[in-house]
């Protein structure tokens, strides 16, 4: 048998296994945002404004970081790969620069105003350990369930 697929064109999953588990960054970032959105009211009611608007913006934050972190990563994979890369070496490094950055300006902006607004902020940020600590659960009882 001979396989033949162009650098470009990716394999169509065959199995339900494999959809399931090509599904998973889509199930992350939904978790990003459900647990965001519960976490600003969980917040808001706990902690007041402050502290739920550091959480929104560090949720933020989290989100828009896993986004950029996809991207990099397909990006540095096709360019690995296949050479075949849309986007240029410096420009991919100049973002993984830039998203690190962007996480320390929200802290230091953050920090500035208040101290609840902080601990909000970097409670927000961590949305993305927390999605990822979900989906595993989530892969975990497909795999005991489904046997995967």
């Amino acid at each position: 048998m001979v396989w033949s697929m162009s650098a470009t064109e990716s394999p169509s999953p065959d199995t339900p296994a494999e959809q399931f588990y090509d599904a998973a960054l889509g199930r992350i970032r939904r978790f990003i945002l459900i647990l965001g959105g519960v976490g600003v009211v969980g917040c808001l009611l706990r902690f007041g404004w402050v502290a739920a608007t550091g959480f929104l913006v560090g949720a933020t934050i989290s989100y828009v970081n896993h986004v950029w972190l996809e991207r990099t990563v397909a990006a540095l994979g096709q360019r690995i790969t296949s050479g075949e890369s849309r986007e240029r070496g410096g420009i991919i490094v100049v973002r993984v620069v830039l998203r690190y950055a962007f996480i320390a300006l929200g802290a230091y902006v953050i920090f500035r105003v208040s101290l609840a607004g902080l601990y909000g902020f970097l409670g927000g940020v961590c949305l993305t350990i927390a999605a990822i600590a979900c989906e595993a659960a989530v892969e975990m009882y497909a795999g005991l369930r489904r046997g995967f």
